[in-house]
């Protein structure tokens, strides 16, 4: 089958798709139309035919993702920046949850967002575990809280375990749900599209209303204790790259505390 596909009738010969192109698998016909230039090169990002505003591109490649889903409309109607500043200055690592669960719906539709994150290359490789039962959020947390007693001798971990055991789950919060992401251990840059995922399924989940804390000793847990990587359904190969504990928050924020100032070296 062909890459492209273009309809002459509505090709404008503008060169958007070949301009927009990443890996230049698509070049400028004598025409002015776009040609395959290297068919190989093309890692279905879907670029070309997203920028057509006349339709008038089919890539194979990207229809063969899911040949029943047509394109969806881009947004016209962007957020205004004083809103999404607001919304990213505000955001904040919530660590004290309501008693209300996560339906499963809303963490579906936070990560059909994420899944729309960029990868490298497009690769799409990252794999999620996610979860929307206290019960097995709670489990998770007592084998991190096992692990870290019998393998780590820092101070602040020797508290966390003399917490854990008054009762105080500082491992997941006592959260109602989590999601944890992994890629295989060749993806080159796994931790950085695993970190972009969960910015995106975190901005998505705060929008909603609900607050989000990454699951940092978790993470850290799951590179070592082959008995949270079972609990995880973390197969052979795979490196967790890190998770976001999630619900409602039991409190409101009023205010933004101030920042370190920016540290930047302008060329």
């Amino acid at each position: 089958m062909d890459l492209i596909t273009v309809d002459a009738d509505k090709c404008k010969k503008d060169g958007m798709c070949v301009a927009v192109c990443p890996s230049r698998a698509l070049e400028l016909a004598a025409d002015g139309g776009p040609a395959v230039a290297d068919a190989a090169l093309c890692n279905a990002c879907g670029h070309c035919v997203a920028v057509c505003p006349h339709g008038a591109l089919v890539n194979s490649r990207v229809e063969a993702v899911d040949p029943d889903a047509p394109l969806q409309p881009a947004s016209r109607d962007w957020p205004v920046p004083e809103a999404m500043d607001r919304l990213l200055r505000g955001r904040r690592s919530i660590r004290a949850y309501a008693d209300k669960p996560v339906a499963r719906q809303v963490m579906e539709e936070l990560l059909d967002v994420a899944r729309y994150a960029p990868t490298a290359s497009n690769v799409q490789e990252i794999r999620w575990t996610a979860t929307v039962d206290p019960k097995k959020v709670h489990e998770l947390a007592a084998l991190t809280a096992a692990w870290f007693a019998g393998n780590n001798s820092r101070a602040v971990f020797t508290r966390y375990a003399g917490l854990w055991e008054k009762g105080l789950d500082v491992y997941l919060r006592g959260a109602p749900a989590l999601v944890v992401v992994h890629t295989d251990a060749s993806i080159a840059f796994g931790p950085a599209d695993c970190g972009i995922a969960l910015t995106f399924f975190e901005l998505a989940a705060v929008s909603r209303g609900l607050g989000t804390c990454w699951a940092g000793l978790l993470t850290y847990a799951a590179k070592g204790d082959p008995a949270v990587r079972q609990a995880l359904g973390v197969p052979e190969g795979h490196t967790v790259h890190g998770g976001l504990m999630l619900g409602y928050p039991k409190f409101r924020y009023a205010a933004v505390p101030p920042r370190n100032p920016v540290a930047v070296r302008w060329l």
